[in-house]
């Protein structure tokens, strides 16, 4: 139950200005833009959300919340194309031992898709579990993502530590979607990271179903429904990859839920 109000400045930064305005406060939203402005959105917790009405309600809540639990939002970085933004925040929060916690999120807004936001994070911060939660989109076998990330993609579906590994730069660092606790810095950590993640038989071979590349970042929203040898629910994730100026990983987010068998 996570809404960042910075999600309608993606859709103005795609010129998408009535989503933006809805999003903002959907009862405000003229009729006529109503009937063909495709206001729905998907969230972790509260699943599929559509019309104004319904929305607004669920915004209020959220402001309740944000207030509730101390909420501070911090901007992480934004991945732009022309059809497609794709925004990470940590959402700074009272956790429910009243620690403050560090909540990693990700946005993926496409104005002209039947549901134009899509809200990843995992609920292990939250909850103390995963929660399996289904596919968003459908598995696309045209989308493909370029250069070094698409080589880590094939490397990670092949189970192949070293060749993960080899797309890192010296202080790249990969982050599980709980936060900086669970953050894997270097070669040696990473390679011992990556052998552990292949130990349940082989690799994660993710179906991608959008790829956004800016030059500097590439996001992929996908589906896992397998990892080494077990066969898994198809689950929901994006991951968000940056490049170094020598073409190499710097930073792997990842925003999902998954529940493999290796934790």
């Amino acid at each position: 139950m996570v809404w960042i109000p910075q999600i309608a400045d993606l859709a103005d930064r795609l010129g998408a200005a009535d989503l933006a305005a809805a999003l903002r406060d959907p009862e405000a939203l003229p009729h006529a833009s109503a009937a063909t402005v495709p206001l729905a959105l998907d969230d972790p917790e509260a699943g599929r959300i559509s019309g104004a009405g319904v929305l607004a309600a669920w915004l209020a809540e959220q402001e309740k919340w944000r207030a509730e639990h101390e909420v501070d939002i911090e901007p992480v970085a934004t991945t732009v194309t022309e059809k497609r933004a794709v925004g990470e925040w940590v959402v700074h929060l009272r956790g429910p031992d009243g620690s403050r916690i560090g909540l990693p999120v990700a946005v993926a807004v496409e104005p002209a898709a039947a549901l134009p936001v899509r809200i990843y994070h995992s609920r292990w911060p939250l909850l103390g579990h995963h929660v399996v939660r289904s596919p968003l989109l459908p598995y696309d076998p045209d989308a493909h993502a370029s250069d070094v990330v698409g080589a880590y993609k094939a490397a990670l579906g092949a189970g192949d530590a070293a060749a993960v590994v080899a797309t890192f730069a010296a202080e790249g660092y990969f982050r599980e979607p709980s936060g900086d606790a669970y953050r894997y810095a270097g070669t040696e950590v990473l390679s011992g990271f990556y052998k552990g993640f292949f130990s349940a038989g082989g690799g994660i071979p993710l179906k991608l179903c959008t790829v956004t590349e800016d030059g500097t970042r590439s996001a992929f929203e996908y589906v896992c429904d397998r990892w080494g040898d077990a066969d898994l629910p198809p689950q929901a994730g994006l991951a968000v990859y940056t490049r170094g100026g020598d073409g190499l990983i710097t930073a792997a987010h990842v925003y999902d839920d998954v529940a493999g068998p290796v934790e």
